[in-house]
């Protein structure tokens, strides 16, 4: 169970760097990048390796550091609700996910 839980975040995680990349978010990268080595990190169980990646998510997430305020800037209004609909998704997603 959690080996899937762990490669789905993965999966979330490598495409939220993606879009902060794109977008102009590179900051927000370096946390991004913790959060996938604590999943990826074959020396701990599984379990630990989870519990590290909730921590380094949960605080770079809920900092006061402009990480959730991220958004993706458009012409229109209608062309940013569609840019920011899948970013607003993969954040709640991972959110979720990270909540024990």
């Amino acid at each position: 169970m959690e080996n899937l839980k762990i490669s789905h975040a993965l999966k979330l995680l490598a495409e939220l760097q993606n879009i902060y990349c794109k977008e102009g978010g590179e900051n927000f990268v370096s946390g991004i990048m913790a959060t996938m080595a604590s999943l990826s990190d074959d020396q701990i169980s599984e379990k630990d390796r989870w519990s590290q990646a909730c921590s380094v998510y949960r605080t770079m997430a809920g900092s006061k550091s402009g990480f959730m305020d991220f958004y993706i800037d458009r012409e229109s209004a209608e062309q940013r609700i569609i840019a920011n609909a899948r970013l607003d998704n993969i954040r709640d997603e991972l959110w979720a996910l990270f909540d024990y």
